[in-house]
């Protein structure tokens, strides 16, 4: 078993799958239910992706740290980066009747961060430092 609680990974959609393992052992660990961790690591996963696609624009140079932290209750992950921010409080969630109208694909990864993790905090000091966490209750 794996006792670190933070992994850095070059940004790179073909780093997701380890950064899905790493969630799901912390989350395993951790005492969630099978559905749960399945929201958890989507949730991970849509925020990784976003970062890479939208902060570092597929620049595999940059690199993202995913930290868990847990107390009795509460699960944490802290995604730090560089690169542009975006606070997913911000956005609005879609109406989801007119976006499957219009047959759209993607950009569901904020709504689907909203939707299964219990709180999700932001914090932008400048370019050089940004901090996702997404935190989910036992």
């Amino acid at each position: 078993m794996d006792n670190s609680n933070k992994i850095l990974l070059a940004s790179s959609t073909k780093n997701l799958s380890l950064l899905r393992n790493f969630i799901e052992s912390k989350a395993i660990d951790f005492g969630f239910d099978e559905s749960t961790i399945i929201q958890i690591i989507l949730s991970v996963d849509e925020a990784c992706t976003n970062i890479i696609k939208h902060a570092h624009k597929y620049n595999e140079n940059e690199q993202i740290e995913i930290e868990t932290k847990t107390d009795k209750t509460e699960f944490r992950i802290i995604i730090k980066y560089k690169g542009n921010g975006f606070d997913p409080n911000d956005l609005n969630s879609p109406d989801m009747k007119e976006y499957f109208s219009k047959f759209k694909v993607g950009g569901l990864g904020v709504p689907i961060m909203k939707k299964f993790m219990n709180k999700i905090e932001y914090v932008h000091k400048n370019s050089d430092y940004n901090s996702l966490t997404l935190i989910k209750v036992l």
